[in-house]
């Protein structure tokens, strides 16, 4: 097989390293495969090098950077049936993690050559491709603030999120989810193909890349103390327990708003628009995945395990005790 790695050496919170792209290439080649490697040099150039790419015979286009890159290259691709790789360096890497790539470059690569593959289905916000999530609000808030940030990585991620939050005021929100009505004073409005913004923060826990389906998340006004419940569902995967948040499902949904409000595609900030219009195409990219066995754990994956633990270790107890249930002890 031949691949073509391309390079954001601006990506994610490390420095670019050219050992770690020479690594990929040996290991690739020591595998049996051709391989060649470019450098982007600026926005939109990931794009430029996927499309010449198309006129090749390269049978996987790897992207190596974060979730920007990933969206550049997969808007190249898409429709194209050629295959679209990740070796994962983003500060968020959402798609690489719905995908159950692993962040560690030598178990990312381990997945790029066994070259399981699936189709995914791919959106357009404002005529313009996404392939994780887009979102209005707060979330299009703290893209913006990041992104003109000199820093990089979760921790300043969070640090980011943490100033925009006690500032924020809510929007007056109408939706149309295939033409059904729905009117919300929101924090955040959430379109969402993916499960995730990346980080493993699920503000859709439910969506599926493959069902031809956009999930919408309203997160509504909160009173503030209530925020440290909405982060950790955030993160824990059940957000949609939470008492301010409302979900759906559509093909095709549009936002107004009275008055600008700021947005983002696959966390990469838009600007502040009155009116967003989502759309869904169904297995539209192919795309390298993990395995279940290849997706990383997190810290409430822990959490959850030792639960079930007690839980097991509770019910064997019970068992010991009182083998017959149907008998009284």
């Amino acid at each position: 097989m031949k691949y073509l790695l391309i390079v954001n050496p601006n990506s994610g919170p490390r420095k670019f390293s050219a050992a770690f792209v020479q690594r990929a290439v040996d290991t690739i080649r020591s595998a049996g495969h051709s391989v060649e490697s470019q450098l982007t040099e600026r926005a939109g150039h990931a794009y430029e090098l996927a499309r010449e790419a198309l006129e090749k015979d390269y049978d996987v286009i790897v992207a190596c950077g974060g979730d920007g890159t990933v969206n550049e290259i997969g808007e190249a691709l898409k429709g194209t049936g050629k295959v679209l790789g990740i070796l994962p360096r983003g500060s968020g890497n959402g798609l690489a993690r719905e995908l159950r790539i692993p962040m560690a470059p030598d178990k990312a690569l381990e997945v790029l050559l066994r070259n399981d593959q699936m189709s995914i289905d791919t959106c357009e916000a404002n005529g313009e491709s996404f392939f994780i999530t887009c979102g209005i609000g707060f979330d299009g808030k703290v893209s913006d603030d990041f992104a003109s940030s000199a820093r990089r990585g979760i921790a300043n991620y969070v640090a980011d999120s943490v100033n925009s939050y006690f500032g924020y005021e809510p929007s007056d929100f109408l939706l149309k989810i295939d033409g059904r009505e729905k009117s919300a004073r929101a924090f955040l409005v959430a379109v969402a193909n993916a499960s995730q913004y990346g980080n493993n923060a699920f503000i859709a826990p439910n969506a599926s890349m493959r069902d031809g389906l956009l999930d919408v998340t309203i997160i509504k006004d909160f009173p503030k103390a209530e925020g440290g419940k909405v982060a950790y569902q955030l993160f824990s995967g059940e957000l949609a327990d939470n008492e301010y948040t409302k979900m759906y499902q559509g093909k095709e949904i549009t936002i107004t708003t009275n008055e600008p409000v700021q947005y983002h595609i696959d966390g990469e900030p838009r600007g502040a628009v009155t009116k967003l219009t989502v759309k869904v195409i169904s297995h539209n990219l192919t795309v390298c995945i993990g395995r279940e066995e290849d997706r990383e754990k997190n810290v409430f994956d822990l959490f959850n395990g030792i639960a079930d633990s007690f839980q097991k270790f509770g019910d064997d107890v019970k068992e010991f005790f009182n083998p017959n249930p149907n008998l009284k002890t």
